[in-house]
């Protein structure tokens, strides 16, 4: 049985203007695909995630989460001939105990080029700073 290889990346994270004072998280997820996540500034912290490829590209599913419907998951497997969004990707809010501060974590697996990365808990905003910290990838 052939060892899965687990490689510790930093998320890469840039910020960029939504729209009406959004502001958009980008975290490298693959070597050809990323996210963009951006709050909607509201009372119930709605969080809106985009998955691309090509990075920064074509949209290929968003999910929204909130304090009020705390997961969305993907429904079927989403993405073109070199990177596919694999069904059952979840995203989850978590409220972190600071009055409006938050976090959106992904769960699930991406295909790229064949290989499979596995994801657990992974950052993808954060509604205090930019998307940080170690991420931990296991290709499959």
């Amino acid at each position: 049985m052939a060892a899965k290889k687990t490689a510790a990346k930093k998320a890469s994270a840039t910020k960029g203007t939504l729209s009406a004072g959004s502001t958009t998280q980008v975290t490298q997820l693959t070597p050809n695909s990323n996210c963009g996540a951006a709050g909607t500034g509201d009372a119930n912290n709605t969080t809106n995630v985009a998955f691309m490829s090509p990075q920064n590209g074509l949209t290929w599913w968003t999910g929204t989460v909130s304090a009020a419907f705390s997961q969305a998951t993907l429904a079927q497997d989403q993405g073109n001939a070199i990177v596919t969004f694999k069904k059952g990707i979840t995203l989850t809010y978590q409220a972190s105990g600071t009055a409006g501060a938050y976090n959106v974590f992904m769960s699930g697996t991406i295909v790229d080029n064949g290989n499979a990365y596995n994801f657990t808990g992974a950052v993808v905003y954060q509604s205090t700073a930019a998307a940080g910290g170690t991420v931990t990838m296991k290709k499959a």
